[in-house]
């Protein structure tokens, strides 16, 4: 489906009836990371439209050059809403880069956000842990300089066929697809620095579930820890055996741990 916002027309895709999730993907990758996370989750939980959007530049939507940074494509992401789900209220997930737009979201309309879900968000990092791979396997050695499998062990802590798969139907079609020359010359991806000061303030007293990987060598985990007294129905998790791509590496986990957040989203309706 297509939303015109800005004059750009963003590609969406929308499952299932009832309550709105809307789900932010993170940067470069596009709708496919989370459809390919939360699908499994949502299938079996009845009452919820999830709504899974491309960003500018990502997947199916085209880059703007007048977008420059996180600010416009905030203001983009606002415009959506207003036109998809307009007042109504809603249910946020954000992986990465999204999880930062999700906390803009959440300072422009929070009011209307009944519960939050963060993935391996990209916040103030603090200190990265090691670059490390727990479990490899034989089936890569022969393969590594070979451009797809390289850009999995950049990322990967579990490298095995599972995840690999995983990876390469849900994460590795959004890299392919991204306009490069925009996302790497053009746009900042950045607050700036006024909007970014308000969002070290702000606060949420919604259900809210915030997961990082352990060996998440690209944001890494400390961030997060920042928004947990501000943030009092968090449940916040750091996932061991499991990097950037946590949602790949400890599926079971968190599957586990999404469901226990819808859960608690229903006892407030």
């Amino acid at each position: 489906m297509i939303c015109n916002v800005c004059n750009i027309p963003i590609y969406y895709e929308a499952y299932g009836d009832g309550k709105p999730v809307l789900c932010v993907h993170g940067y470069p990758v596009d709708h496919r990371l989370m459809t390919g996370c939360l699908e499994p989750v949502f299938d079996e939980t009845q009452g919820y439209r999830r709504i899974y959007l491309d960003l500018p530049g990502m997947g199916k939507t085209p880059s703007e050059r007048w977008i420059n940074n996180s600010n416009d494509m905030l203001d983009i992401l606002c415009g959506f809403v207003d036109a998809v789900i307009p007042n109504e209220r809603f249910l946020l997930a954000g992986e990465s880069y999204g999880g930062r737009l999700a906390l803009g979201l959440l300072y422009r309309m929070g009011s209307r956000i009944d519960g939050l879900l963060l993935i391996c968000s990209s916040l103030p990092k603090g200190t990265l842990p090691a670059r490390q791979i727990i479990l490899g396997s034989e089936a890569f050695e022969s393969k590594r300089g070979e451009p797809d499998v390289q850009t999995f062990l950049d990322v990967a802590v579990l490298a095995t066929p599972e995840t690999y798969e995983k990876f390469y139907n849900d994460v590795l079609p959004g890299l392919k697809a991204a306009d490069q020359d925009f996302l790497n010359h053009h746009y900042s991806g950045e607050y700036n620095p006024d909007f970014e000061s308000k969002l070290t303030s702000i606060g949420y007293d919604k259900p809210s579930c915030i997961l990082a990987g352990r060996q998440d060598h690209w944001v890494g985990y400390a961030g997060v820890y920042e928004l947990l007294d501000r943030f009092p129905r968090a449940t916040f998790a750091v996932l061991d055996c499991a990097g950037h791509n946590l949602q790949i590496e400890n599926e079971r986990l968190f599957r586990q741990l999404v469901k226990d957040w819808i859960g608690r989203v229903e006892l407030n309706p």
